[in-house]
């Protein structure tokens, strides 16, 4: 997706939770995405978490987890290198990160 943004928009405004955010907005749960994805497994087979059904078994677990993969900094930046990358915070912490690209900057 980044790629096709940065070939077809002159400017552009994209959005993305932070990994480094203590909640995970997907799951509606705190630090899930930094437990060891066993355990992340597990939580998603057992109950359902935000926006995702309850995981009817591993492999449905795991495609749930991939679904809400979330980007840091550096991600973002790679993904969007001639873009500004702002970050919206919620007291210390980064909520989301923001790729912003105005029509006069270059790539």
């Amino acid at each position: 997706m980044a790629r096709a943004v940065r070939r077809v928009a002159p400017r552009h405004y994209v959005q993305t939770p932070n990994y480094w955010f203590p909640i995970e907005p997907h799951f509606r749960f705190p630090f899930i995405h930094w437990l060891p994805e066993p355990w992340r497994v597990g939580l998603v087979k057992r109950k359902a978490l935000g926006f995702y059904a309850r995981a009817k078994d591993v492999s449905q677990a795991r495609d749930i987890l991939e679904d809400a993969r979330l980007l840091d900094a550096p991600a973002m930046r790679s993904l969007f290198p001639c873009s500004t990358i702002l970050r919206e915070k919620i007291g210390p912490f980064t909520k989301s990160l923001i790729a912003v690209k105005s029509e006069r900057e270059t790539f």
